[in-house]
């Protein structure tokens, strides 16, 4: 995700759905371009140059420039990494679950996937580390300095586990084998759910 907290306006949850759609967009961009740029000298300026051919890419409130920093961010930007702290976030079992449930689920899928619906398994795997890091977003972001940012994220973070949960069902159509496994981790997930409905409530309260 591009480093939305750098800017100073003071968006609503609706201004900042617009502004990840539109990160999204960038992102989409970039792994279309990638395959015919992979491994050819000046790589990464022939992609950038594709990306500035789209205005409707440029961060809100950017410039062209922005969209260099959101694709190869330097070295001295690279955060600190913070201490542990013993008081975690409200919210935090949430991405351990997650995180839990994704490994049982590529356990399952390494012992019991049928070849020939590899790609399928893999779109799986990545919905799970899209979900991940969306999660991770929503619950590192600050309610008090960002409220519609966060509200925002967690809204995408419901859209990202509804996602999963008709992707791993639309596999077990295929192999109706992975049906008990799939259920419990649906459940499970439903679970999570019920959870990141509440925080985003208490957002709007």
């Amino acid at each position: 995700m591009a480093d939305y907290r750098k800017y100073e306006e003071n968006w609503n949850e609706f201004q900042w759905e617009r502004e990840i759609r539109r990160d999204e967009r960038r992102i989409s961009c970039y792994f279309r371009e990638l395959p015919g740029c992979l491994d050819l000298p000046g790589e990464e300026e022939m992609i950038f140059s594709n990306l500035l051919s789209h205005p409707d890419l440029v961060p809100t409130g950017g410039n062209p420039d922005s969209l260099r920093f959101w694709q190869r961010p330097g070295d001295d930007e690279e955060e600190e990494e913070e201490p542990d702290d013993p008081q975690r976030r409200p919210g935090t079992e949430i991405i351990d679950e997650i995180d839990r449930l994704a490994t049982e689920w590529n356990v399952c899928c390494a012992s019991l996937l049928r070849s020939n619906l590899d790609l399928h398994g893999l779109g799986i795997v990545c919905a799970f580390g899209k979900l991940l890091a969306r999660a991770a977003d929503f619950i590192d972001t600050d309610a008090e300095t960002a409220r519609g940012l966060k509200i925002s994220l967690g809204k995408r973070v419901l859209a990202d586990l509804n996602e999963l949960v008709g992707g791993i069902r639309r596999l077990c159509e295929l192999q109706r084998s992975l049906i008990p496994h799939a259920a419990l981790t649906i459940e499970l997930l439903g679970h999570v759910r019920e959870r990141l409905v509440d925080l985003v409530e208490q957002l709007r309260k």
